[in-house]
Parts: C-alpha cells; sequence; structure tokens
C-alpha cells in the first residue's frame, strides 16, 4: 500500500544540512559569546563610574552647594 502524500508531510525527515550548520551555534559563536561580545566597553566604563561615585561620596565636603 502506498502511503498518502500528507503523512509523508507530519513525518520531520532529517535535515541534510545540519552538520553544515551545527558551527554556527557553537564555539565563539554560541549564543553566549555573541551576546557576551555585544557591548565590549561596558564592563569597564560601569567600573570607572561606580570608583568615580565611590570617590565622590569619600572626598566631598559635607557643605553642600
Amino acid at each position: 500500500m502506498r502511503p498518502s502524500r500528507y503523512s509523508l508531510a507530519a513525518t520531520p525527515l532529517k535535515d541534510p544540512w545540519e552538520k553544515r550548520e551545527a558551527w554556527r551555534y557553537t564555539g565563539q559563536f554560541s549564543r553566549y559569546n555573541r551576546l557576551k561580545g555585544m557591548f565590549p566597553g561596558f564592563g569597564v566604563g560601569a567600573t570607572a563610574f561606580v570608583l568615580y561615585c565611590v570617590y565622590e561620596k569619600l572626598t566631598a565636603s559635607p557643605g553642600g552647594h
């Protein structure tokens, strides 16, 4: 008996390009590494800003404006 074309479409077939596309999601191209490199200077800038705020708080004169 010959299967209908709708039953063949419902079964998932193995992707022939799966092995060739695997490099896009491993190593330096993983999701974590892509997001980590999105803001390259953010860590240095945030650290400098926090250190500046702490320095200002410690050395500010109590007189106000």
